[in-house]
């Protein structure tokens, strides 16, 4: 009784990582689109465009862990969770 209540934990445990990793993932490419974007647009304005901080890696890494953080502040500031300097 006991290992299966554990077992059915573990198995619901990994499923709610799997899904915030998930949403974390699908957060990252969005919000990179319209950096991406952005970028383009400031550069044919002829604006300056400042580099990526981040390795993509690491920033995907940062972005599937903290996408709730970066959601929050940026919906709190420029009210949507995609923000760029382009929403300003």
């Amino acid at each position: 009784m006991a290992r299966s209540t554990l077992s059915r934990t573990v198995c619901i445990l990994a499923l709610v990582a799997a899904l915030y990793l998930a949403l974390g993932a699908g957060f990252h490419f969005a919000w990179k689109n319209a950096l991406d974007a952005c970028r383009q647009v400031r550069e044919a304005a002829g604006e300056f465009v400042e580099p990526e901080v981040f390795w993509r890696p690491i920033g995907l890494m940062f972005d599937m862990l903290y996408w709730p953080v970066y959601a929050w502040a940026n919906i709190y500031h420029d009210g949507t969770p995609f923000a760029t300097p382009c929403t300003h």
